[in-house]
């Protein structure tokens, strides 16, 4: 199954529409204007550009804010301070106006309107997403943990599954036993918490349920320090 699709990340944006730069000349796509072409061919070579300066002025800008806090609250050794160098960054491409995204999204538009148009073509130019039929067996839960009043708190990424089995080892000695179920995308532990000012260390594994079996890979090992309180 194939649906449209324009990146939603910069820098996935800008693959995408060098991928489409580079192949756009060997389709005659009748409802396709060149000077359209031309402009995307432009944004494309410009937003590179601006990717790689953006990101040396983020990582000079934090070797800046080191260097100052140390010339202001560091400590005097006698030697004189070293600044940081700044960016060196090729020429940039000629300016573009505002809206990338859109231009490149119209332009998408437009190859999918020409009569010679096949959903081949839109693949290879990267203007239709490639969608994985849903496997169940293929899944592995991918969950992150904090705590919510002192209680194991759980968020996962629920998509096409009923939810998620969970098994719980308590530190008794008996390993990981059937917990609970988690229906919802978020779980949280309300089990008793330990004695006031002891920590102990909870582990937890889950593993996807779809039409009631478990099914896919379980996750690695979960430690959460809980305290009583």
């Amino acid at each position: 199954m194939n649906t449209g699709f324009i990146d939603h990340s910069i820098e996935g944006l800008s693959k995408q529409v060098k991928n489409f730069c580079a192949k756009i000349s060997n389709y005659s796509l009748d409802a396709v204007d060149p000077a359209d072409v031309a402009l995307v061919k432009a944004d494309s070579k410009y937003l590179e550009w601006l990717i790689t300066a953006k990101k040396a002025y983020i990582t000079i800008g934090e070797a800046w804010t080191s260097f100052g806090d140390n010339s202001i609250y560091g400590t005097d050794e006698g030697i004189d301070v070293v600044q940081p160098a700044l960016p060196t960054l090729e020429a940039a491409p000629p300016l573009v106006h505002p809206g990338f995204r859109n231009r490149f999204s119209a332009l998408a538009a437009d190859c999918k309107k020409s009569t010679n148009y096949s959903e081949d073509i839109g693949i290879n130019l990267g203007i239709v997403a490639v969608v994985t039929p849903f496997n169940p067996a293929d899944g592995k839960p991918v969950v992150k943990h904090s705590l919510h009043v002192g209680h194991p708190f759980f968020r996962y990424f629920k998509g096409n599954y009923d939810g998620v089995q969970i098994y719980k080892n308590w530190g008794d000695g008996n390993g990981f036993v059937k917990f609970d179920k988690a229906i919802n995308p978020t779980y949280t532990d309300n089990s008793t918490l330990p004695a006031a000012g002891v920590a102990v260390v909870w582990q937890y594994k889950f593993v996807f349920l779809y039409q009631d079996e478990e099914v896919g890979t379980t996750t690695d090992v979960v430690e959460v320090l809980v305290t009583g309180m």
